[in-house]
Order: structure tokens, then C-alpha cells, then sequence
């Protein structure tokens, strides 16, 4: 079977947008597009339609794949803001779209369809579709909160389960067979991992150093480190190659990303090459228990009907020492966050500071800084990308 992975209606997944498709946002143990991957045959093909802008990002990415081909084959249609598990994909069924209370989720077709018509195909199978409520599907950047710990339990059961790490005999293991620890992953003495309320899954090559807490659910990504006494209290999702300390509750670490030192992080999503100075803290909790709203600019904001929301954190953002996050806060790509007090609820792509915004030079040349850090070159496609998304 051929499966094509479609964008549709991406704007309200800003800041991660800008640099991502909606398949690469993480979900649970997997982002999207690897759930897929695991939960089809080795036989199927897929191809990938996304928005133009992010095109050659995709293509350096998913270089296995055909992006935005001439033409699409015949084959299934998923929403690439769904989390795709093998009992929803066997129910879709030819000629016939489906959808739940975000709209169109996917659609089977047996024809080719050119990438000039594909747009319009694509609305056209929303005019009249039948309901699927069981798939999740992302609207928001806060709705993976509330689907966080359901998708990790459901994630374990596409993951290969074996305990063969280096694990110190001193750990203490809470509901041992809810807890998969896989190749060459190393657990120093006096680590807790207690999966009594979900499961823990330490992905491959990863460190949980001397006297950390792990509360499941959480998935801890290959290449990760976690720190000295740190404490993961689940939900919670690491993706890889990150450096993790202090106290991460209900959240995303997408990837890439240091919060090596003590500070609170909680209901908060955190992009790929972001690098959290000590002490930063997030506050997910208004003092009055309101509502939280999040600024989608300066001027406009939305009520996202939650009472628990930190941080919402765009790819290459920095922020220095004892930096203090206020409760709903927006920051876009690039920033840089420094200054005394609580930050601004919203902060533009590319600040610097409260007033300034970096040279673009020095950025792109830190931030390829930071990328080879982790023995990784910037693709040509990322950085004519950030130069677009600067000149904006």
C-alpha cells in the first residue's frame, strides 16, 4: 500500500511550524511520521505533501521518501497532525474520508492526483466525510498535553521490549514489566524508575545518571542524558540526543535540546537546538486559576480553555541563567532571553533581549555552533530557511 502524509491548516502550530511539518512533532515515544513507519509493512511505500515553504527542509530530512512528487499514487491519505496506529489505518476504506472534531483526518483514493490539483482534492474529500473519533489529532500545540499519557501507553505496544542495559544493582524498579530499557543504555546506582502509573521506555544509548527519578509515563530518547538527581514526572517525552537535569513535569523535549541544571519545567514544549540556561524556570499555573491565553502575535491572543500551560519554545531559542518564564508564554525561533524579571508572554523569532534583535551572521554561525556540538552540519535547506524566516 502507497501512504501520503498531508499538511493541512498548520498556522496554529506556530512556533514548531516554522521549521517542521505537523508529522515531525513529538507525540509520545514517536513523532507522527515514525509511528507510521513502525505500525505499516516494510513493503508499503509512503510519499509527503507539504506546505512550499518547508519543502527542501523535508526533502534533506526524508531523503528515502518523495516529497511534494509531480504526482501522488494511488493509495491512503493520513493527516499528518494524527497519531496513526495500525487499527485505525486497516479501517480506512477505498473512496470513502473520514473525520473527527478537528476535520479531516484521512481518505483513500485509487486515482493519481497531480501536485498541482492536490490542494483542492484534498478540500473536496472534507465536504463530506465519516466521523473516526478514535484517531487523535493535534490542532494545538497544547493538545498534546492532554494526549501525552495516552499515547505513551499506546506507543509500548510498537516497541521491541528488552531490559538489556547496564543496570546498576542498587535501582529500584516500581512495576518492573511496565519498564523497557533498551540496548546500551546505562542506569547508575540510586535511580527510582516507577512505572505504577505507566510505563517508562528508555530508548537506546541513553545515560540516567546517579539518583534520578523516572514516573511514568515517559519515553527517553536515544542519545539522552539525564542528569544527577534529576526528576522526570510523567507525562513526559525526551526526544534524542538531549542533556536533561532538574525537575521536568508534563512535557515535550523534542530533541537536540539542553536543560542540563536545576529549574521547573511543566507543561511546556520545547523545540529541537534550544538550550535552557540554569535556573530557568516555567510557570504552568496562574495564581488565580484562570484560564490561560497564549499570544499568537503581540496584539491577538487565544483562550485556550486550560488551566495548566507553561512554555511554548521555537528550535535555536536560548535563555540565560535564573531566566524566569511566565505562566502561557510564546517564544519563536532564534531567541535569545536574558534580561531580569519575567519575560514577555510573547516573544518574537530572533530576539535579542526584550528590545533588540540578533545580527543574522552571528546567528547562523552559533547556532551551527551548537548543531556541531552534537556532530551535526547545518543542511543548505535549513539555513536558507532561517535566512526566509528572518527577512519576514
Amino acid at each position: 500500500m502507497n501512504y501520503i502524509l498531508f499538511e493541512k491548516e498548520t498556522g496554529l502550530l506556530s512556533p514548531l511550524s516554522d521549521l517542521h511539518a505537523s508529522f515531525e512533532l513529538m507525540t509520545g515515544a514517536f513523532n507522527n511520521i515514525d509511528r507510521l513507519i513502525n505500525s505499516i509493512s516494510s513493503n508499503d511505500s509512503i510519499q509527503l505533501y507539504v506546505r512550499p515553504e518547508i519543502e527542501d527542509l523535508i526533502k534533506a530530512k526524508y531523503s528515502n521518501f518523495e516529497v511534494n512528487p509531480e504526482y501522488f499514487n494511488p493509495g491512503v491519505y493520513l493527516n499528518g497532525n494524527c497519531l496513526w496506529y495500525p487499527d485505525h489505518i486497516t479501517s480506512i476504506k477505498n473512496n470513502r474520508s473520514y473525520s473527527n472534531s478537528n476535520g479531516l483526518i484521512a481518505f483513500q483514493a485509487d486515482v493519481k492526483i497531480s501536485i498541482g490539483d492536490i490542494s483542492h482534492y484534498i478540500e473536496q474529500q472534507s465536504q463530506v466525510s465519516t466521523k473516526l473519533d478514535s484517531v487523535i489529532s493535534i490542532s494545538y500545540i497544547w493538545d498534546i498535553f492532554d494526549i501525552l499519557e495516552q499515547s505513551i501507553n499506546l506507543d509500548l505496544e510498537l516497541i521491541n521490549i528488552s531490559k538489556q542495559g547496564d543496570i546498576h544493582p542498587s535501582c529500584i524498579f516500581i512495576n518492573d514489566e511496565n519498564i523497557i530499557v533498551n540496548n546500551d543504555v546505562k542506569i547508575s546506582a540510586g535511580v527510582v524508575l516507577d512505572a505504577s502509573e505507566g510505563p517508562i521506555i528508555i530508548d537506546s544509548d541513553s545515560i540516567v545518571d546517579i539518583g534520578s527519578l523516572i514516573k511514568g509515563p515517559a519515553y527517553i530518547g536515544k542519545n539522552t542524558k539525564l542528569n544527577p538527581g534529576s526528576k522526570i514526572i510523567g507525562p513526559v517525552s525526551i526526544g534524542p540526543s538531549c542533556k536533561v537535569g532538574g525537575e521536568v513535569e508534563d512535557s515535550v523535549i523534542q530533541g537536540f535540546s539542553n536543560k542540563q541544571h536545576d529549574g521547573f519545567l511543566g507543561h511546556s514544549y520545547i523545540g529541537e537546538w534550544v538550550n535552557l540556561g540554569a535556573g530557568t524556570n516555567t510557570s504552568d499555573l496562574k495564581n488565580n486559576y484562570s484560564n490561560i491565553r497564549l499570544y499568537t502575535d503581540k496584539n491577538n491572543f487565544i483562550d485556550t480553555g486550560k488551566m495548566f500551560i507553561g512554555s511554548i519554545v521555537g528550535d535555536f531559542t536560548r535563555t540565560a541563567i535564573a531566566t524566569k518564564l511566565n505562566t502561557g508564554t510564546v517564544i519563536g525561533v532564534g531567541a535569545n532571553l536574558f534580561e531580569s524579571g519575567f519575560q514577555d508572554k510573547y516573544v518574537p523569532s530572533f530576539s535579542w533581549g526584550r528590545k533588540d534583535r540578533i545580527g543574522l551572521n552571528r546567528f547562523i554561525e552559533s547556532s551551527k555552533k551548537a548543531m556541531s556540538r552534537r556532530d551535526c552540519a547545518m543542511p543548505e535547506s535549513l539555513k536558507q530557511r532561517l535566512i526566509t524566516l528572518y527577512k519576514k
